[in-house]
Parts: structure tokens; C-alpha cells; sequence
């Protein structure tokens, strides 16, 4: 093996963050034609998947995805394809075995019901005893085809299994079956930490069809044990529907226990609504001090995931929840055209100034102007977060913007490193008077510095937002490059709308110039 690639793999599990990250990103880019090489680095990355840090994480998988991309070339002529599938599917060589696994699958896909009858045993009795993650997730993914859903329990346990390309393999094979007595298995799959599995549940689930998703959590909640209640707020908290959006404020107004409540209300910052913005809102108004706070708070999270401009848009179908009220009877507004306190002071100025001393029209557009291009910006920015979360998913191929990318992926680590450095400080002063003492005392010269160094990646990682989606936009609308996947399209044409706006208020602005010299 080459010394570079024996330094890599030490480096891999080396205690340092950045230095396992980089070790990853870099066998990433690597090509291993000699096989025992290869072996040995696969092994490495596949215990890489299951690293603290998710940079790691996500760098190991797109690491296995090339390497697999390589071998599937290399299936065909693994060494004793020629040997029947029976006895390949008990050879001691991992790739050999998966040889035979996806032969099988392949046969069956064509609809040669003949290898159902032959192999399906053989196949259950090799997932409970397979031990290598690569053949135990092909095996589930084939398995989908021979069982009957009614026979799903057989895979639904592998749900918690330490692998991610088993876990995610499993919720797909649980989905084809349609098995909806594993619903409340997928619950738990909502909260796993690798987001293409999280993703993937909330697919599942919206597949059984809200009724019967929505039966099971109305269950949930009205459990008299706390967890089961948490959970289903936290399941609700990732399917869009507007039953979701009903039950979580149902539980935030109604909910038997302060706990729940809080729940509710933090978990509604997970959509961009206006019927849960105008809630939240007349909630951190009007409820009592501790529904304010969550509300606060909840809003604070809103304004972080989605930006500061108000949603405007509703999923929510019931006219009867969009006139949200909050515990004291206090009657939100309908939209959410609500302005926060300083855009409101800075156009009431503005309009003062405008008929105080008559702005010229040149001056206006150019205030105009300036609005536009601001909020161009900040439609690119949403756009950049946008790719990101396609990045995140592994949907980029591109270099460009995949260098980005890991850019952000970076700026997410120093984050999430200095605030878990806060957090940890913060749990280890004490009990809540201790730390509401701490919350009005003078910040320590530690505590400004992690302040400023987490304001510092930031306000960068914003940098890199905008820039992936100028980029994103650019390749948009490039022939000879193009980059168009569905979840832009949306955001393409209000860009576009924008873009236009943009150039006829600039015409406006020339041909005004020129008409007042």
C-alpha cells in the first residue's frame, strides 16, 4: 500500500475533527485500482459513517458511493462469477457475495418468479447471519421483492442498525411493502442523525397516506408517558401537511403538561407558515410568561432556518386554525405581513422625508433600487441553502459547487464546535437561578471570544450561501453546463421575476436621469 494512503487512513482515526474530516475529503478524490488496497480503505470508511463528527461522516459516504461506483463496474468480472449463485452466496469473499445478491435481484426485477421460490429462505436465513454492511444492505433492498408485507417485521428491525446504508435500505424495502404496522418504527427514524435517512422516513410516511400516519400520532399524544408525546411533536415537526401544522398547535394551546407545550411551540419552527408565524406571534405577545418565551424562541429559530422576511404562504386548509388565538383569547392576524420594528421605523422616516422635503424621482427609484437589490440578495441567499441541502442529501456532482459546498460544511463545524463549547460551559454552572444570574453578569473575556469567533464563520458561511447560489443560478441557465434540479425551479422563476424588475426600475432610473438634466 502506498505511504500516502497508510498516512490517510491513520489520519482517519486520528482524535482531531479537522484531521479525520480532511483525511476523508481527500480519500474522497482518490482512485484505488489494487483490490487489497481498496478493501482495506472501504473498511476504514465504513467505520468512518459511524464518526461523531457528521463532516466526517459525510465525507466517508461520498467517499464509499465513488468507490462503489467503481466496483459495480468490476461485479461483472469478480473472480468466480462463473460459479453458480448458491455457492457465492456463501463465499467468504464480501464482493462475492454480493455478486450474487444483486444477480438475484437483477433476475427478479426481469420477473423470473422462479428465483423467488428457490432463494427466498436462503436469503432470510443469510440477512440474520451477514455481517458485512454492503451485502446486508443489498440483501434488505432485494429481500423487498420476495416478502409479503405482512412479512415486514423481518426487516423492520433493522431500522437501528449501526450502518447507515442499512438503515436507509431498510426504510425504502418498508415503504415498497407498504407495511403499516412498521409506522411507529419509522418515528424513530425521524430523529436519526444522518439527514438523507430522515429524509427518507418522512417519504415513507407521507407514502402510508396522512390518515393513517395521523391516527398513530393522535395515539402518541394522548399517551400518559412523556416520551411518546415528545416523539410524535417531534415526528409532526417534519411532515408538511396541514394536519401536522393542526395537531402541533391543538398540543401547544391544549397540551395536559407545561413540557408538552413548550414541545409543541419549538416545534412549529419547522415551517415556514404563515398561519404558524401569525401563532407564534400573538403567542409570544399575548400568552402567559412561559408560552411567550417559547414562542420567542420558536420564532428566533424560524428567522434563522428561513430568514427574516415574514412567510406568506399557508399549508393549512382549516379556516378554524388560521384565526389563531392564543390562551388569553387574544386574536392573531390572519396573514403574516407583520414588519418587525425597524423596517416599520425606517419607512415611516422615509416617508417623512419624502413629503418633508419632496424627493426627487431619481433619489426615490434610487431607494427603490436599492430594496430590490437587497432582496435579490437575500432570495440568492435562500437559494444557496437550497443547494446546500442538495448537497447535504449527496445530489451534487458538480465540482464547482460542490467545493462550496465543503466550504460550508467547514464553517458549520467551527459553529457547531464553539457553540457546543458554550452550551457545555452553561450546563456546568449550575441550576437555573445559577445561570439567569450568569445571563446578566459581564461575559467573560472566553465567552466574547467564542462570541465573536462563532459571529466570524457566520457571517462567512452567509458568504458562501450567496455565493453557491449565484453559482446555482449561473449553471441554471447554462446550456452547455446545465444544473436544474426540481427543487429550484420555484425559486428560478421568482428570481427571474425579480431580475426583471431589477432592469426595468434601472431603464426608469436612466430615463429619469436624463429627463431632470
Amino acid at each position: 500500500m502506498d505511504v500516502k494512503i497508510k498516512r490517510l487512513l491513520k489520519d482517519l482515526q486520528n482524535t482531531d475533527d479537522d484531521l479525520r474530516t480532511l483525511s476523508a475529503m481527500t480519500l474522497m478524490k482518490l482512485d484505488f485500482p489494487d483490490s487489497e488496497t481498496r478493501a482495506e480503505v472501504v473498511a476504514n470508511l465504513i467505520k468512518a459513517t459511524q464518526d461523531e463528527n457528521i463532516s466526517v461522516r459525510f465525507f466517508a459516504r461520498k467517499a464509499l458511493d465513488k468507490i462503489s461506483v467503481a466496483e459495480k463496474l468490476m461485479l461483472s468480472s469478480v473472480e468466480g462469477t462463473t460459479v453458480p449463485i448458491a455457492d457465492r452466496l456463501i463465499s467468504p469473499n464480501f464482493r462475492t457475495r454480493l455478486s450474487a445478491v444483486m444477480d438475484i435481484k437483477n433476475k427478479v426485477q426481469k420477473g423470473d418468479d422462479e428465483v423467488k421460490s428457490e432463494y427466498k429462505t436462503k436469503l432470510i436465513e443469510m440477512l440474520e447471519t451477514e455481517d458485512h454492511p454492503f451485502v446486508k444492505a443489498s440483501l434488505i433492498s432485494c429481500l423487498q421483492y420476495f416478502l409479503e408485507k405482512e412479512e415486514a417485521s423481518i426487516l423492520s428491525k433493522f431500522l437501528s442498525d449501526l450502518d447507515n446504508r442499512v438503515r436507509s435500505n431498510t426504510i425504502e424495502a418498508i415503504e415498497y411493502l407498504k407495511a403499516e404496522e412498521a409506522i411507529p418504527s419509522l418515528f424513530s427514524a425521524l430523529s436519526d442523525h444522518d439527514n438523507r435517512i430522515r429524509a427518507g422516513a418522512a417519504k415513507a410516511l407521507q407514502s402510508f397516506g396522512e390518515e393513517k400516519v395521523f391516527t398513530e400520532l393522535k395515539k402518541m399524544l394522548e399517551s400518559p408517558e412523556e416520551w411518546m408525546k415528545g416523539s410524535a411533536i417531534y415526528a409532526l415537526s417534519h411532515i408538511q401537511a396541514s394536519e401536522a401544522v393542526k395537531m402541533l398547535i391543538d398540543a401547544a394551546r391544549n397540551g395536559n403538561s407545561q413540557d408538552t407545550k413548550m414541545k409543541a411551540v419549538i416545534a412549529l419552527a419547522n415551517y415556514c407558515d404563515s398561519t404558524v408565524y401569525s401563532f407564534l406571534k400573538g403567542m409570544s405577545l399575548n400568552g402567559d410568561d412561559a408560552s411567550k418565551e417559547s414562542a420567542a424562541k420558536a420564532l428566533k429559530l424560524m428567522e434563522e432556518k428561513f430568514g427574516k422576511e415574514p412567510p406568506h404562504t399557508t399549508i393549512v386548509t382549516d379556516e378554524s386554525v388560521e384565526d389563531t388565538k392564543v390562551d388569553n383569547g387574544a386574536k392573531t392576524p390572519k396573514t403574516a405581513k407583520q414588519e418587525d420594528l425597524a423596517s416599520t421605523v425606517t419607512r415611516f422616516f422615509r416617508k417623512g422625508k419624502d413629503e418633508a422635503i419632496g424627493l426627487s424621482g431619481k433619489t426615490a427609484i434610487n431607494f427603490a433600487l436599492n430594496d430590490l437589490r437587497k432582496e435579490i440578495d437575500e432570495h440568492v441567499l435562500d437559494i444557496g441553502r437550497t443547494v446546500y441541502d442538495l448537497y447535504q442529501g449527496g445530489e451534487i456532482e458538480t465540482t464547482d459547487l460542490l467545493s462550496i459546498g465543503n466550504e460550508i460544511l467547514r464553517m458549520n463545524y467551527f459553529i457547531q464546535k464553539y457553540s457546543e463549547q458554550n452550551n457545555k460551559k452553561a450546563s456546568n454552572e449550575g441550576g437555573f437561578f445559577a445561570q439567569l444570574k450568569n445571563f446578566f453578569s459581564p461575559k467573560t473575556q472566553e465567552q466574547k471570544n467564542s462570541a465573536f469567533q462563532m459571529e466570524k464563520f457566520s457571517k462567512r458561511r452567509d458568504e458562501l450561501f450567496l455565493k453557491l447560489g449565484k453559482v446555482a443560478l449561473r449553471k441554471y441557465e447554462d446550456k452547455e453546463d446545465p444544473f436544474k434540479p426540481k427543487t429550484l425551479e420555484a425559486q428560478f422563476l421568482n428570481y427571474q421575476k425579480l431580475a426583471s424588475r431589477l432592469e426595468k426600475e434601472q431603464k426608469l432610473l436612466e430615463n429619469t436621469g436624463s429627463e431632470e438634466a
